[in-house]
C-alpha cells in the first residue's frame, strides 16, 4: 500500500525502475534527477516520492532489480566453486548495473545508518550469500580448515571485486579469479595442492563431493 493507503500500481513501480536505470545510464549520477525519471515513467515527482520518499530508496531498488543473485557454485571442487563464485559476483557488479552508479551511491548512503544498511541488505548481502554457501560446505567437507570463517573468507574474496566496483577501473589489470582463489586457499585449505589435483580433474571424474578424501 502507499502511503496514503492506495494500492501500489505494479506497472507504474515498474516503469519508474526502468526509467530510473535509463537515466542513470544516459546521464550518470550526477546527472539523475526525479523529473526527468517521472517524464520518462509517464507519472509524476509527487507519485514517485509517494512510493520511495528518498531518491537513495528509489535507485537501491533500481539497482536490485537488474543485479541477479548468483546461484550457489556446486562442482564437486573447492577451487572452482571459490573462482566461479568472484567470477559471478564480478559480473553482478559490473555487467548488470550502471556503470559509475555504486560509489557515488554508497557515499551518499554512508551519512544515514538507515539507508547505509538498507543498501547492504538489498545489494550487497544477496549476492554474497552463494560465495558463502560455497565456502561453508568446503569447510564441512573438510577441503578447508575447520577453523576456517566463511564470512572472513568471503569478505577477501570479495574484496577486490568491490574494490574494482568501487574505484574504477586502473591502469594494470586485476588479479584473475584464480589468483584471488590460488592466494587464499593457500592458507586456509587442508591440502592445497590436493585442491588443485581436483579442480584439473574432469568434471564427471570427480565423484561425489564428500568423497575428496
Amino acid at each position: 500500500m502507499s502511503a496514503g493507503g492506495r494500492p501500489r500500481d505494479p506497472a507504474i513501480d515498474a516503469a519508474v525502475l526502468t526509467a530510473t536505470l535509463d537515466i542513470l545510464r544516459a546521464h550518470g549520477y550526477s546527472g539523475f534527477a526525479m523529473e526527468a525519471v517521472a517524464a520518462r515513467a509517464g507519472t509524476t515527482k509527487a507519485a514517485i516520492r509517494r512510493r520511495w520518499p528518498r531518491r537513495q530508496d528509489l535507485l537501491i531498488d533500481a539497482l536490485a532489480s537488474v543485479m541477479a543473485v548468483p546461484p550457489v557454485p556446486d562442482n564437486n571442487c573447492t577451487r572452482c566453486d571459490l573462482m566461479q563464485s568472484v567470477r559471478l559476483l564480478d559480473a553482478a557488479l559490473h555487467e548488470r548495473l550502471p556503470r559509475a552508479v555504486l560509489a557515488p551511491l554508497v557515499a551518499d548512503c554512508a551519512r544515514d545508518p538507515e539507508l547505509h544498511q538498507r543498501l547492504t541488505d538489498v545489494l550487497v548481502l544477496p549476492s554474497r550469500q552463494a560465495a558463502t554457501t560455497a565456502v561453508e560446505r568446503a569447510v564441512a567437507r573438510g577441503d578447508l580448515r575447520p577453523d576456517v570463517d566463511p564470512h572472513v573468507l568471503v569478505d577477501l574474496l570479495a574484496a577486490s571485486v568491490y574494490q574494482r566496483a568501487l574505484l574504477g577501473e586502473t591502469a594494470t589489470a586485476g588479479p584473475s579469479a584464480g589468483d584471488i582463489v590460488d592466494l587464499l586457499l593457500r592458507g586456509a585449505a587442508v591440502d592445497f595442492d590436493d585442491l588443485v589435483r581436483i579442480s584439473r580433474t574432469p568434471a564427471h571424474l570427480r565423484g561425489h563431493p564428500t568423497a575428496h578424501h
